[in-house]
């Protein structure tokens, strides 16, 4: 019996524990990020899907992710500016930099600082997991929205490594009844005390995990060395029709090659943020991811050629490594002002209009203010 009471008084204690810390986590995102105390709370709070796919809500937020009354991540659009989208995935919309660090945003003060006055405005209008095969269905409604002058395309290459995602298969889990915050918090700590090789393990079954359940749904699928010709085709078409749809209602595009960690073997601290990433699509191998950011920059240098498309070689033009990169694709701060300023020189020639016609109508206003007073 008094084995009994030990047992539920340890019991006891350790779930009144874990609830306090709970609380804590709760409140600790309430306070910070106006969070609700109950229900769920994750990235899923800023989504909604449609007709055509995943889409912002107007108005959401969490943590850092602010979407704008139009549900894309920014502030409020202004009137009278010359606007400019931003097309892509989950590399555009933003995950490791600070607030307000993601390279649209930098890509705005760049191209204001180099008109002299707040000429431009930069749209983000990317979404995470969003193909380029989704980003043709938001042409219209993009620009019937913005009225925008120019478009920046940096298409994801990682979602073509399993074509089902490009055509809007969800894989998704089902939303959660209760979620414990105190969870991130503890893989985010865990991370940080865990020894390196442990990690390496706890990544590695993750893959096995993730290979296996795909497996299951598409029986027969192998580990790939190599992207399949058919996936860069995929990948060559859809690229085309974008830059069609946006011609075809006056928006002149700009694509940009992809840069990654690496198109090259890696470092070991390099090769360990790529096994990480190959959770989300496992059925390529690291070598095949390789392979793969090489081919899809060779097919976004052959479309720019073909169509006549201004490039801007990001993939050549930011240097690799941890500094610029949170993992194998996305940005950090440093990495995202890098970015930024490298398509800002690529569209200053096909702004420069723009900037000269702002000066000139700045100089005919000051001149017929300057006659006035002379009157």
């Amino acid at each position: 019996m008094k084995l009994l009471k030990l047992l539920f008084r340890v019991a006891a204690s350790v779930v009144i524990f874990v609830a306090i810390l709970e609380l804590c986590a709760r409140l600790d995102d309430f306070f910070t990020y106006q969070a609700p105390l109950v229900g769920s709370y994750s990235n899923a709070n800023l989504f909604q899907r449609d007709q055509l796919g995943r889409r912002g809500i107007p108005g959401a937020r969490y943590k850092k992710w602010q979407m704008n009354s139009l549900g894309y991540r920014g502030p409020e659009l202004r009137s009278g500016t010359v606007r400019i989208v931003c097309i892509g995935s989950s590399e555009t919309f933003g995950l490791y930099e600070d607030a307000g660090q993601e390279y649209p945003r930098q890509l705005e003060r760049d191209l204001n600082q180099w008109a002299g006055k707040p000429t431009f405005e930069v749209v983000n209008v990317a979404y995470p997991a969003q193909s380029v095969a989704g980003a043709v269905l938001r042409v219209p409604e993009v620009v019937e929205t913005l009225r925008p002058r120019l478009a920046v395309i940096y298409a994801s290459p990682a979602l073509y490594a399993w074509l089902p995602a490009v055509n809007g298969v969800s894989d998704d889990p089902p939303p959660a009844r209760f979620e414990w915050r105190l969870a991130e918090r503890i893989r985010t700590a865990g991370k940080s005390l865990l020894p390196g090789f442990i990690q390496d393990q706890v990544r590695e079954f993750q893959n096995r995990e993730r290979e296996r359940y795909i497996r299951r749904k598409i029986v027969g699928q192998q580990l790939m060395d190599s992207l399949p010709e058919e996936n860069v085709n995929l990948f060559h078409s859809d690229l085309v029709r974008l830059v069609d749809a946006l011609r075809q209602r006056g928006v002149e595009p700009v694509l940009v090659t992809h840069a990654t960690l690496s198109e090259k073997p890696v470092s070991r601290n390099d090769q360990q943020m790529l096994t990480e990433w190959r959770r989300f699509f496992p059925l390529l191998t690291e070598e095949g991811y390789l392979d793969m950011a090489r081919r899809m920059n060779a097919t976004v240098r052959a479309v720019a050629t073909e169509q006549h498309v201004v490039l801007v070689d990001a993939a050549t033009e930011i240097a690799p490594g941890s500094q610029n990169f949170g993992d194998f694709l996305h940005f950090t701060t440093a990495g995202a002002e890098v970015m930024a300023a490298r398509v800002a020189e690529g569209l200053e020639p096909l702004l420069q209009a723009e900037v000269s016609g702002v000066a000139e109508q700045t100089h005919r206003t000051q001149k017929n203010g300057n006659q006035r007073d002379g009157n």
